[in-house]
This record gives C-alpha cells, sequence and structure tokens, in this order.
C-alpha cells in the first residue's frame, strides 16, 4: 500500500489490458467529511460571535449609562466641558433622549464658564431659535466672544451673520474682518466667502478690515493662550 492507493484506486482496462488510475471513493470521502467540519466549525464560530455580541449590548449600555450619569455629576459641579458635551447629547438625542431646553441650559452654563464651542453652539441655537425663543442680539454677543477668543467656526458664521444682514444690519467691513480671520483658522468656506465680500469694498474698506482682524488676532494671542473667556452673569 502506497500513498497513491490511499486517494487512487488501480483498474486494467479488459480490451488492452493497460493499467490507469482513478480518484479512489476513500478520497470522495475524506473531501465529503472536511466540508462537513468545515461548515460545522463556521457555524459554531457565528454562534459564538452572536452570543458575545448580544452578551456585551448589556454592557455598553451599562457603560454609556455610567458615562451619562459621571457627566450630569460634573456638569452640575459646575464643569464647563461637562455640561458642554452633556448638552449636545441632548441637542442630538446621543445616548440620553433629546431635549433641547436642557441643552440650551447646559450650554448657557457652559458657554458663561468660558468654553467658547459651547459659546458658538448656543449662538446658533438663539439665532435659529432651538430650545429658546429666537434672540438675534444674544445670538450675535455669544457668537463674538467665541470668535474674539478664536474660534473659527464663530468667526465664520458671525462674518456670514454681517454679510447677510441677520440679526444685524449689513455691515461687508465688519464681515470681511471676521472672514478673514475664519480663513486665517482654516474655517471651510471662509476664503472663498471672504473673497466674494472683498468685490464689494473700496480699498480703503479693505485696509480698515483688514487692520482690525490684525488687531483682533494680535489681542488674542497676547491675551491668553487657552482659548477661553469667563462670562459674567
Amino acid at each position: 500500500m502506497t500513498a497513491q492507493h490511499i486517494f487512487h484506486s488501480p483498474y486494467r482496462c479488459r480490451d488492452c489490458r493497460e493499467r490507469f488510475w482513478v480518484v479512489s471513493r476513500n478520497t470522495h470521502y475524506l473531501v465529503i467529511i472536511v466540508g462537513v467540519a468545515l461548515v460545522l466549525g463556521v457555524l459554531a464560530w457565528s454562534i459564538g460571535n452572536a452570543r458575545e455580541e448580544r452578551g456585551s449590548v448589556p454592557e455598553q449600555a451599562a457603560s454609556e449609562a455610567a458615562r451619562v450619569t459621571d457627566l450630569a455629576k460634573r456638569a452640575e459641579n459646575g464643569d464647563p466641558s461637562a455640561q458642554y458635551e452633556l448638552a449636545m447629547m441632548n441637542m442630538t438625542g446621543f445616548g440620553v433622549p433629546k431635549n433641547e431646553a436642557e441643552a440650551h441650559r447646559l450650554l448657557e452654563r457652559s458657554a458663561g464658564g468660558g468654553n467658547t464651542a459651547a459659546q458658538y453652539e448656543l449662538g446658533l441655537a438663539l439665532r435659529d431659535g432651538r430650545g429658546a425663543i429666537q434672540d438675534f442680539r444674544g445670538a450675535i454677543r455669544w457668537m463674538n466672544l467665541a470668535a474674539e477668543a478664536g474660534y473659527g467656526r464663530a468667526q465664520f458664521a458671525l462674518g456670514v451673520m454681517y454679510r447677510q444682514g441677520i440679526g444685524t444690519p449689513v455691515d461687508n467691513v465688519k464681515a470681511y474682518t471676521w472672514l478673514n480671520l475664519a480663513a486665517a483658522q482654516g474655517a471651510g468656506g471662509a476664503a472663498a466667502a471672504r473673497d466674494a465680500v472683498r468685490t464689494s469694498l473700496s480699498q480703503a474698506e479693505i485696509d480698515l478690515a483688514q487692520s482690525e482682524a490684525r488687531r483682533l488676532s494680535e489681542n488674542r494671542r497676547g491675551a491668553s493662550d487657552t482659548g477661553v473667556r469667563r462670562v459674567a452673569h
């Protein structure tokens, strides 16, 4: 018995008496057994993964609940970062039931604590009337605080408000100033918007806007490297 006999069977032609080999039945049986074993292995692996995933769902839910509890505790203790994060969760309904009024309350606390992202989001909420009565004056106030602190998205939004006259008379010089600062921060679309405003300005107005942008930038660098500003109520 050789290795060839395990997988092949010898035959002889009745007419020419020539010997030849064909695949034996043992080979077919082996292929079937291996195939069945592979199928069973894949099924066992799939079932195991499904059980692990089902088991991880309660763990993930418990972890998320613990995180929300921790954020809520830190927020109530006056942590602006936790207040902002919890506000955005309430704003979007991610991890907690959607509650724009609660989001607005938390944004006010975080913005008052100097969180520039919260100041920007609060400005947007007041501009659009989300979670509170629409208030353009308040929107510009909070947006301006975040913009002066160097928050590029707030600078861009404020520039657009002055450009389009949203809650304020159209002021292309101020629009150019803030869009110029936003472009320097790399805010998407700011450079194109700034260049569009420039076509409606005289050279003297452009010089004035650029000078104001430099002043604001230098004041921010000289004031602090933290990029936050606290607001007294």
